[in-house]
């Protein structure tokens, strides 16, 4: 086999079991023990990290229920049933859901030289959920794929928002590229926008000067931005940085996933540098308030979602 793939378990990374797993394309790290998250992704052929990461924090254990912005280390988390905190349906759901902070049973699936997959799952905190995530990676492969099996075991239907939340690293030539769709700003951050809904990537300026959104902001903007694409024209999101050389594709089911979050803190939020681009079965970010536009998705009692995510990485 001339691209084989491997996987290494039996590495610790700030008191958390690591699972190391690579190609010759791509060294992925897993930390199941906070909640599956995807901690680092390198890309070879330029020795480039592809998530962001807190310069001022390394990954910490988190308890249930823990200020998700306070343990923002970075990485790849997923976010369920919802974003704000909030009271919902007789529940309290914690700061950006009940799996960030929770740890993750794991084994590996399949142990090929030219495939590994390793198979995450855990139950819900306050929803009677069950998740399940095979991570894949290829010997011959830039990819990542990820596939999903959501499952409500409960006897009510599960109104919800499910969102992917890599950090990705960032610089003033990055460029965030989206299909064909319409962008609502969410109002509460978006001090250099009109706050007014606009089409792709064509936005308007508070002061009422046009601003192309494919352009990331230098450190030194002190801004920050928080909009929802809907309506895509297809299922993918991506960011792009000719000098760097490469491409990170983010692909899935536009039917699953049917907005993407863009979160892009350019200096203005906690002096951070970093754009989000989060696929999400609804929006906005308060649960109750998706619910009540109709914008959030639902799970009946005994209903399970199964899909498939793509994170792609080429020059």
């Amino acid at each position: 086999m001339s691209n084989p793939v491997r996987i290494d378990a039996n590495w610790r990374y700030h008191g958390f079991q690591a699972l190391v797993i690579e190609n010759s394309h791509l060294r992925l790290v897993v930390l199941p023990e906070l909640g599956g998250k995807l901690w680092s992704l390198v890309y070879k052929p330029i020795d480039r990290e592809i998530f962001w990461h807190n310069p001022r924090m390394a990954p910490r254990p988190a308890f249930y229920g823990a200020a998700y912005d306070d343990w923002f280390c970075g990485g790849w988390d997923e976010l369920f049933p919802n974003d704000a905190p909030t009271s919902f349906a007789g529940d309290l759901y914690p700061d950006h859901g009940e799996w960030w902070a929770m740890p993750f049973a794991w084994e590996i699936a399949t142990l090929r030289a030219d495939e590994v997959t390793v198979h995450l799952w855990r139950a819900g905190i306050v929803t009677n959920t069950r998740v399940e995530r095979w991570i894949t990676v290829r010997g011959d492969e830039a990819r990542v794929e990820l596939r999903y099996r959501l499952h409500n075991a409960g006897p009510q239907p599960l109104d919800f928002l499910w969102k992917l939340h890599p950090a990705l690293a960032i610089s003033p030539h990055a460029r965030i590229e989206l299909p064909a769709c319409a962008v609502l700003p969410e109002p509460a951050f978006n001090d250099r926008l009109d706050k007014q809904p606009f089409s792709w990537p064509h936005a308007r300026s508070a002061q009422g000067d046009p601003v192309d959104m494919r352009v990331v902001p230098a450190p030194d903007a002190a801004t920050c931005d928080f909009y929802y694409a809907t309506d895509l024209a297809a299922g993918w999101c991506a960011l792009t940085d000719t000098q760097a050389g490469y491409r990170c594709e983010l692909h899935f089911d536009p039917a699953v996933f049917r907005s993407v979050w863009v979160f892009g803190a350019y200096g203005g939020w906690r002096g951070h540098y970093v754009t989000i681009l989060e696929p999400c079965t609804g929006y906005p970010y308060r649960l109750e308030d998706a619910v009540a536009q109709g914008a959030a998705s639902r799970l009946a009692a005994g209903e399970e979602i199964e899909t498939t995510v793509r994170l792609e990485i080429g020059d």
